[in-house]
Parts: C-alpha cells; sequence; structure tokens
C-alpha cells in the first residue's frame, strides 16, 4: 500500500477517519497523517487476525492465500483486484455473496465508504461468508490427515507417477506454445493466399469480359 499514489491512500485515509471500527493496515514505513483508528505494520500474522471474533471485514488484492484464509474464516471480502489469478479469486467470492469488488485506480470516497457499510452492515454478506466457510470446511478429512494420506501413497506407489501431468513430458516449443502459434499463422496465410487467388481470378475474368464486349463492339 506505501507504494500507491498518495491520492488513492488519502482516499483510503479519509474513508477510516469516517467509521468507527478499528483498522488494521499492512502499510510499509510511516504513515503520514494516519488516523487515530489506524494501527499500521510492515506485517500482521493474518490468519490468525482473521480468525478472531471481533474482525468483522478484509480488505484485499485476491491474493490466494488471502481468499483461502478469507473463506476458512467466514469472514466478508473488499476486494481490489489488480492481476494475474486475483480478479478470478475474488469473483468466486462475488459469487458466493460473501464479497464486493471495486476498482483501485478509479476509486472514490463515497463508493469506498458505501461498500464498507454495505459488507459492514448488510447480514447477508456475514451469513454468506459462514456458509462458504461451512462448505470449504466439510471435507472427509482434515487438512493436516490429508497431507499425511497424500505423503504415504506416493510412496506407496513409487512416486504416483501416474497422478503426473502430461505437461511435465511438454517439449520447448510446446511449452512456449510456438506449435500452435505456427499452425495459426500458417492458416492466416493460406487463407489471405486464397482469397488473394480468388479476387485475382474474378478480376482477370472480368477484365477479360470487358476487353471482350469492346473488341465486339469495334
Amino acid at each position: 500500500m506505501s507504494s500507491l499514489p498518495e491520492h488513492i491512500q488519502d482516499t483510503f485515509k479519509n474513508v477510516f477517519r469516517q467509521i468507527p471500527q478499528r483498522v488494521l493496515w499492512k502499510f510499509e514505513g510511516e504513515m503520514k497523517d494516519k488516523p487515530d483508528n489506524v494501527m499500521t505494520g510492515n506485517w500482521f500474522p493474518q490468519r490468525d487476525v482473521l480468525l478472531h471474533p471481533n474482525v468483522k471485514l478484509f480488505i484485499s488484492h485476491g491474493g490466494i492465500s488471502g481468499v483461502y484464509e478469507a473463506v476458512d474464516a467466514g469472514v466478508p471480502v473488499l476486494g481490489f483486484p489488480l492481476y494475474y489469478d486475483q480478479p478470478r479469486n475474488l469473483q468466486s467470492l462475488v459469487d458466493a455473496g460473501m464479497a464486493i469488488t471495486m476498482e483501485l485506480l478509479s476509486i472514490t470516497e463515497k463508493r469506498f465508504l458505501h461498500s464498507i457499510r454495505e459488507l459492514l452492515h448488510n447480514t447477508n454478506y456475514t451469513k454468506n461468508a459462514i456458509i462458504t466457510a461451512d462448505r470449504f470446511k466439510d471435507r472427509p478429512m482434515t487438512p493436516q490427515e490429508s497431507v499425511v494420506y497424500w505423503t504415504e501413497y506416493v510412496l506407496r506407489h513409487k512416486g504416483a507417477h501416474h497422478l503426473k501431468s502430461e505437461a511435465l513430458n511438454l517439449t520447448w516449443y510446446q511449452y512456449m506454445l510456438l506449435d500452435v502459434i505456427f499452425v495459426f499463422i500458417v492458416s492466416f496465410l493460406v487463407i489471405m493466399f486464397l482469397i488473394y487467388k480468388t479476387f485475382r481470378y474474378f478480376y482477370l475474368f472480368v477484365a477479360n469480359h470487358l476487353i471482350s464486349v469492346k473488341v465486339k463492339q469495334q
């Protein structure tokens, strides 16, 4: 957050000043004009914080780890996706009814404050977050048991080569999709050549016809 433009940081600060809740803000360095209800730090134990019963909202860029931790804790999310998998990660939470997403670079105080209040006061988001957490945790074994089981499975089956993806056997040109790109280029050139030959044929046909008509008239 410390690397964001100052006007965006100011938007966050001004909005946080208008809410009564305490805010933990991961921020590297010293923050100017820090609101009284904001506590900054280079790092927070994110999972432990999210599991605290007093936490009501998680503002995140939508990284996969943060998404899993928010779902596990059953906490509504206000997301600002930036790149890679983040839009998709947050969209899954929006579809579950436990999140709202916004465009960071076009953020305004009014919309930001409205989104925070909507997530805090509309109990449907909290209910949906709890439902999503229950679904996420409803599995035949705990994560620890799952790690033990699959580790022993791989050992029992001598590396479990039958589970390895064929992607591991891709050649360098397949990995870079050069074979696919080559097919598209060749197909494009063939199509353009056929179009050229077709237009040339009709052009010559029409030209020869006009010449023939002109000769007959003379």
